[in-house]
């Protein structure tokens, strides 16, 4: 019974997430496993950032907004699951590894280039809400933030992008970062 009532506590907290903020700290192992929502959204040390165009930026802005009815659809669907199973599945089906890939094929985009896109856009807004410069919902203790997080705070997000990538997402950035403010403040989970 306790095991049970312990199971759907956690499940709980992971469903009422999405109403708090989510703090974000630099403290992690480096070869620890990210949380699944983490899974596409963070590069690799030393990866360029991906190349895009201003119709992959076009697709973003669909997936995006299909992510968030997925992720709503799933909340729906854990809130009237019947079994711990079900609540399960249902909250793994609001999952980024699950909606996005999802979100793509529903708005007839390349899954990798899609991915790729939101990934690389993802950090440079990440890095512009940690500096402040958009009204995003994340949080960073610089105190704690490593080395490699607090020399990405002092630089420009965008000169990490080939300059036509830039120049597309800085006309874009009134439609994008709404978006991106939506989907992050509707995903968090506080940590």
């Amino acid at each position: 019974m306790f095991r049970r009532a312990a199971v759907l506590g956690l499940l709980g907290v992971f469903l009422l997430g999405g109403a708090c903020r989510r703090r974000v700290t630099e403290t992690a192992a480096p070869d620890s496993v990210p949380p699944p929502s983490e899974v596409t959204a963070v590069a690799d040390v030393g990866e360029r950032p991906f190349a895009f165009t201003a119709a992959d930026l076009d697709a973003w802005e669909r997936g995006m907004k299909k992510e968030i009815e997925l992720f709503r659809a799933a909340q729906a669907k854990a809130a009237s699951a019947k079994t711990p199973a079900e609540r399960a599945a249902a909250a793994q089906a609001g999952w980024e590894t699950a909606t996005a890939p999802e979100a793509a094929r529903a708005i007839g985009a390349d899954p990798a280039r899609y991915a790729n896109t939101r990934r690389t856009v993802d950090r440079v807004l990440e890095t512009l809400d940690f500096q402040g410069k958009i009204a995003g919902p994340k949080e960073l203790n610089v105190d704690a933030a490593s080395p490699e997080m607090q020399e990405r705070l002092g630089a420009d997000p965008f000169a990490e992008l080939d300059p036509a990538s830039a120049a597309a997402l800085r006309e874009r950035m009134d439609r994008i970062v709404p978006i991106w403010i939506e989907y992050t403040q509707l995903t968090a989970v506080s940590g």
